[in-house]
This record gives C-alpha cells, sequence and structure tokens, in this order.
C-alpha cells in the first residue's frame, strides 16, 4: 500500500488552463516540456455500493494501451489548500474482468474481503486529456503537475470541467510542495477543491448539481442556496447501515461529529424489544426483508431494504397469517416463516445534523442487546448507525458517511440489521448461505479444495442441527442429510488425496448419522405427502387419525434416536475432524484440472445410459440414475468457482433430473409404505383407502416417468458442454 498527496483546484477559463500550461518554474523549480495523453478511468463498485462504505473508490484505468486497477481510499482534505492525502492500492491487468480473475496483490485481497460474491458494475466513466509535466530541483523529481480537461459520464448525463492537480512524488516534502502551490496561486487565479473527480462522479450519477463549494467565499455561497441544488431525494429503500467497533458508545460517535465541524441536536429517542422470525430457508433475508414483534405494543412489523412497509397488533405466540403483514409475507414466500432468529433490545437516538445543502441529515444511533433464542451463542451488545437518506443529498450523506468511517473504523453490513446483529452473535445468517471463505479459489491445490469442502459442509450440519434438535422445521432436518450427503461424496470424490485411513474414519462416522437423519426425514415426507393427498382419495377421519398415529409414533421413536447422536461427543468430534487441517500426501496438483477430469469422469458414468431407452428402466434403475446426477451435480457445484458459468449450468441441468426422479423414487418409497401398512391392525378396516393411496403413488410414478422421457431427449447437451469426457454417447 502506498500513500498519495496531492492538491486539487478548479480551473475556470482557458486562460487559467494555457496560462498554468505556460509555466516554466514554480516556487523554484523548473517544470520540463509536458506530454499530452488521454486517460479513462471506470469506476466500480457492487450495486449495493460496498466498497464506498467501507471508505474506497475503485477504478479501472486504461493509458498508453495499459490497464491498471487502483483502489483509492475516501478522505476529505487535509487543510485549506485541499491537500489530499490518501493510501492507495494498485495492480496490472490484463483485462478488466471481475476481482476473482486479477493478478494476486493486496488489491484484489482487499476488495474481495469486501465484496464477497458480489460482481463489480460500473458506476460512471471520467474521460480526460492530462498534461503533465514533473518539478524538478536539478535531477531530483519533487512532484508531478497535471492539467486534465475532464469528461464525465455518468447516468446518462454528462458533465465537462477543467482541474489542476499537484501531486508530491516521494523524493519531495510537504513544505516544498506548499511552496510550489503558493507560486502557482501568485501566477493563476485557483480555488482549491474538496471534491475528488470520484466524488464529482457521485453526484453526476445521483443526478444532483454540486452544492455549495465550502471553499468559495462566503457571499458566494450564500448566493447559491437562493435557489436550492436540484439533488432528487434518494428512494426510501437506500438507507445506509454502519457498525461501530466493540466498545464504540453514542458518545463517541457524537465526539467524532464535533471533531469533524458538523452540528446536530437530538431529536427524538426510544427503547423496545424485538423478536424476528424467518423461514428455515431464509426466504424473507434472501429478499432483504424483515419480520419482527414488539411485544411492548403487541405489533408485527414487516420492512423490505430497511424501510417499514406494514405494521399490524397481533398474538404474540406466532407470525400473523392474516392481515397486511401476513399478505406482504405471503407475497415473499410461501413457507411460513416460524423460525424464531433473534432477541434484541433496542435503545434508539435520533439525531438531526445541519448541512450544507437545504436538507438536514438524519442519523440514528441504535444500541443493541443481543441474544439467539435457537444457537448457543453468548449475548452481545452492538451498536448501529443507520443514515435516512430521505430528503437528503446522496453525496452529503455518502461523504458524512465516509467521514465517519475514517474517525471509528466502522464497517457496511448491508442493508438489514438483522444481518449485523446475527453477524455480531457469531451465528448463521438464515438460510446458512456458506460463507466465502469455504469456496474454493484460483490457485488452491486439490488438497485445500478438499479441505474447504469437508469443512464447509461441516459448517453447514453445525448451522442445522441446532434447528433439527429443536424440531423448529422439518427443513433443517432435511439440510443437514443433504450437508452429510455431499460431504459422504467429498470422501469419494477426493480419496486419494485424504488417503484411505482418514477418509474411511469420515466415511464411517457420516454414515452414522445419515442412517439416522434419513428415518427421521423419510417420515417427514411421508407425513407431508399423505396429508396432502388423503383429500384425493376422500379418506375419512377415522383413517387420517389412525394413519397419522402409526406415522407419529414411528417419527418420535426416530428422533428419539436422533436427537441424543447430534448432542453426542461421537458427533462433536466428527465435525471437529471434518473441519481440521487435512494431513494428505497426494492431491498437489491444480484444482481446477481436477475439477475438469471429475466432473468428465461422473459425465462417462452416465454416457452409457443415455443410449438406453427410457422406457426400459426399471424403478432401482430409475433410483441409480438419479445417484448419478446427484453426484455430478455436487461436482459441478463443488468446482464451480474455479470452472465458471459452465459448472453452474451443468449442476442447474441436473437438478432438472434429480428433481424428476426424486419425486419418483418418493412415491415409490411410499408405495412400499402404504402397501406395509396394511399389516397393521389398526387400519384393517381402510384398505380400500390404502389401495386408493397407491394408486395415487402410482400415478405420480407414471407422472415423473412421462416428464423423465421429456428431460432424456436433452441429456446430449450435458455431453455438449464438456467436449473431451472419457467416453461419448453418441459412439
Amino acid at each position: 500500500m502506498s500513500r498519495e498527496t496531492e492538491a486539487k483546484f478548479a480551473v475556470f477559463d482557458l486562460v487559467s488552463y494555457n496560462q498554468l500550461k505556460a509555466l516554466r518554474e514554480a516556487g523554484g523549480f523548473t517544470l520540463t516540456e509536458g506530454e499530452e495523453f488521454a486517460v479513462t478511468d471506470v469506476y466500480q463498485d457492487t450495486a449495493s455500493r460496498v466498497l464506498m462504505a467501507a471508505g474506497w473508490a475503485l477504478r479501472v484505468r486504461s493509458q498508453h494501451g495499459r490497464l491498471s486497477a487502483t483502489a483509492k481510499q475516501i478522505a476529505p482534505p487535509s487543510d485549506s489548500l485541499s491537500v489530499h492525502e490518501r493510501e492507495e492500492l494498485e495492480v496490472g491487468l490484463e483485462s478488466p474482468g471481475q476481482p476473482r480473475d486479477w493478478p494476486e496483490s493486496d488489491l484484489r485481497a482487499t476488495v474481495l474481503a469486501l465484496i464477497g460474491l458480489e460482481p463489480l458494475i460500473a458506476l460512471f466513466e471520467v474521460h480526460q486529456l492530462r498534461f503533465v509535466r514533473n518539478l524538478l530541483q536539478a535531477d531530483r523529481l519533487v512532484s508531478e503537475m497535471s492539467l486534465d480537461r475532464v469528461r464525465l459520464v455518468a447516468g446518462g448525463r454528462e458533465r465537462e470541467y477543467m482541474e489542476l492537480e499537484v501531486e508530491l512524488r516521494p523524493a519531495g516534502t510537504r513544505e516544498e510542495l506548499f511552496s510550489i502551490l503558493a507560486a502557482m496561486r501568485r501566477e493563476v487565479s485557483l480555488v482549491p477543491s474538496a471534491r475528488s473527480k470520484f466524488e464529482e462522479g457521485l453526484l453526476l450519477l445521483d443526478g444532483g448539481d454540486a452544492p455549495p463549494h465550502p471553499a468559495l467565499p462566503m457571499r458566494a455561497r450564500r448566493l447559491q442556496r437562493k435557489t436550492p441544488p436540484s439533488v432528487p431525494t434518494v428512494p426510501e429503500d437506500k438507507a445506509l447501515s454502519l457498525e461501530t467497533p466493540s466498545g464504540t458508545d453514542e458518545e463517541t460517535v457524537r465526539a467524532a461529529l464535533s471533531r469533524l465541524g458538523y452540528r446536530f441536536r437530538v431529536h427524538s429517542r426510544k427503547e423496545e424489544t424485538r423478536a424476528y422470525f424467518d423461514t428455515q430457508g431464509g426466504s424473507l433475508f434472501k429478499q432483504s426483508c424483515e419480520l419482527y414483534s414488539t411485544p411492548h405494543d403487541s405489533r408485527w412489523h414487516f420492512l423490505r431494504r430497511g424501510t417499514q412497509e406494514h405494521v399490524q397488533k397481533g398474538s404474540l405466540d406466532s407470525p400473523p397469517r392474516t392481515g397486511p403483514v401476513a399478505h406482504a409475507v405471503q407475497g415473499v414466500t410461501r413457507s411460513f416463516p416460524r423460525v424464531p432468529c433473534l432477541e434484541a433490545a433496542l435503545r434508539e437516538t435520533v439525531l438531526t445534523i445541519a448541512s450544507i445543502s437545504a436538507s438536514p441529515l438524519g442519523l440514528s444511533l441504535r444500541s443493541w442487546q443481543l441474544r439467539s433464542p435457537v444457537h448457543d451463542a453468548a449475548p452481545q451488545t452492538a451498536l448501529t448507525l443507520v443514515f435516512d437518506r430521505r430528503g437528503s443529498s446522496s453525496f452529503e450523506l455518502d461523504y458524512l458517511a465516509g467521514l465517519l468511517r475514517k474517525a471509528l473504523d466502522l464497517r457496511d453490513l448491508g442493508e438489514l440489521e438483522l444481518r449485523t446483529c446475527l453477524l455480531k452473535l457469531g451465528v448463521p445468517l438464515p438460510g446458512a448461505p456458506l460463507p466465502p471463505d469455504f469456496l474454493p479459489a484460483k490457485g488452491d491445490g486439490v488438497l485445500v479444495v478438499c479441505h474447504k469442502i469437508l469443512s464447509g459442509e461441516a459448517w453447514r450440519m453445525k448451522a442445522n442441527t441446532p434447528g433439527a434438535v429443536r424440531d423448529l422445521d422439518a427443513e433443517f432436518v432435511h439440510d443437514l442429510r443433504v450437508a452429510t450427503r455431499r460431504a459422504r461424496f467429498a470422501c469419494r470424490l477426493f480419496g486419494a488425496a485424504l488417503g484411505i485411513e482418514a477418509r474411511d474414519a469420515i466415511k464411517l462416522e457420516l454414515s452414522w448419522i445419515a442412517e439416522l437423519l434419513g428415518k427421521v426425514r423419510d417420515l417427514d415426507v411421508l407425513r407431508a405427502r399423505l396429508e396432502s393427498q388423503f383429500a384425493l382419495v376422500d379418506a375419512d377421519e377415522g383413517f387420517k387419525t389412525a394413519a397419522t398415529a402409526i406415522l407419529e409414533t414411528r417419527a418420535v421413536e426416530a428422533r428419539g434416536l436422533l436427537v441424543p447422536a447430534l448432542g453426542s461427543q461421537r458427533y462433536a468430534a466428527l465435525l471437529d475432524r471434518m473441519s481440521s487441517p487435512l494431513q494428505g500426501e497426494g492431491g498437489t496438483g491444480p484444482a481446477d484440472e481436477f475439477g475438469l477430469r471429475r466432473i468428465r469422469k461422473a459425465l462417462s458414468r452416465i454416457t452409457p445410459w443415455a443410449r438406453r431407452n427410457p422406457e426400459e428402466l426399471s424403478p432401482a434403475e430409475l433410483h441409480r440414475l438419479r445417484i448419478l446426477f446427484k453426484r455430478l451435480r455436487y461436482t459441478a457445484e463443488f468446482f464451480r468457482p474455479l470452472l465458471g458459468e459452465e459448472a453452474a449450468m451443468l449442476a442447474k441441468d441436473c437438478v432438472a433430473f434429480q428433481d424428476c426422479l426424486g419425486l419418483h423414487q418418493d412415491a415409490r418409497v411410499a408405495a412400499d409404505f402404504l402397501t406395509a401398512l396394511a399389516e397393521e391392525p389398526a387400519l384393517h378396516g381402510w384398505l380400500l383407502t390404502l389401495g386408493a393411496l397407491i394408486q395415487v403413488q402410482r400415478d405420480v410414478m407414471g407422472t415423473q416417468r412421462e416428464r423423465f422421457r421429456t428431460l432424456w431427449g436433452s441429456v446430449q447437451g450435458l455431453f455438449d458442454l464438456w467436449p473431451g469426457q472419457v467416453s461419448r454417447a453418441s459412439s
């Protein structure tokens, strides 16, 4: 990381521009002959502006036929001459691409740590015609002067202006820089510029004119304020949420605002407790929605992207099933949000901050006392800052946020405070998305990828275990079972890298817990299937009660074996072993090449089936084919971060086959189970009903066979995506 020190001045007319261009010396330093060339910068960030929220401005520059990426810290001028001092990171590029494709560097690591899997998008472009000259003392390079004719292109709008930059070089001193600047200002009328090109571009992107320039005389600033700047209000759904480091309190934030020269007053205060809910899969969270109750007034609140949309009174025992909040939830997910995510006690102080534009800025200081109702995590405290953008200049708000980030070491945690709080507690987010640390990266060896995959599946198992133990939702058991399946397949896939002893030891323990999970999951599926099919056969209440009681008894027995196992030392030891560094001796080659070979091998196992007539395949053969598609899908998903969109498409295509054959297999298992139920004394009086339900399963199997025939016609496309596999379907 290097440090940039430069002064910036606005050049208002061609006379001043030409005067600067004609200078031969400044402050006793000689100006070299100039070089004029074109520069194009594309400033980038994620759609939610994660980098800017973290205090970084990122550009990709094209100059002299070369590409480079540079990230500069967002910082205010350090003095009245608008001298900017910023840390910066830079790396040369072969092509723009996404950060994962950039060369290994501090810049790449910093950007990826902030954006995770979010892609970068272009915010705006800066096209410059630069006239660059060096300032020398003898042969010592003191500083560099750049006269820029700038054209900003953002949001379908353009703006042109001229600017002077004088950058201090390593051999120069700050005193020499100030001497140069003072000499230039004696020759030419210059006004210090407090905003960088990045900040000017943001102003244009957000559709507004610049607010009064802080360096202009007071009279000029008053004249500008007579006509409020045409800065449109930013939509309500774009509140900016920041988290403070541990130990920061409200007084620390107020002191920082005062040091930065901002005046503020307390607008309001309130205290409340909240209980957050979501579905097992995190359906609300994934779509930037939150659902919580406030016990003090018996109300339910529905928020979208941090903005409250609906409130209604209701019982606190469970989220409402009717009313505006329930209707909003149903518009997001079909599943009922029965899973408690977080309990929080909140104390909020709202500040109104004076700004240089017509509208004040709103800042909420939210102090949280946090606990998890599901996970065994120690209670935590947190302080979050939430900027209200309604009616405010987006530029001013982002600028103040940037100053506070630097002053208090703040982090941006997105639009959902629920995310902030759960991360503070150290518990999985709703839906348990896999953290980026467990994803393979370019340059990883086979053993490293194996460790990431196994430890990632262990993380998924840990994330779903509390919900499975408490029986909050049947999907916790399902996701836990899937994680064990993926881990068992990973042992098979990476067997040579793991070593036979380690592979077999982990597979043995995974098989133990998978068997217990399978019994509970199969009964969950059967219960849900039969409950949805009772009406199809006009089953009477007596049959429903008797059949449900048998299933419930078996489910209780299955859970009676599973729950103690999930709390056992044996299970904890399995998770620890899966998460521990691997000691295998194999697997030192490139993981992407290994992944390609394994995908082709998995495809080759399906190739012989492609020449079969789907009508000829028995139920057992269809089940075997389902397993092959599942293994191919897992392989593609494991190596997707290394192999890109083709692997993603392959995994998606496998899902269609896997789901179809899975429904066929579920119906087959249900038919066998119902046949066995005929031996139950409690159901002897309902053999006709049992027979009708068995026929329903056969009808489902027939429907899925027909669907499979249609899908089977496209199977050749899987092979066409991956030329060079061991054998071809057409051979």
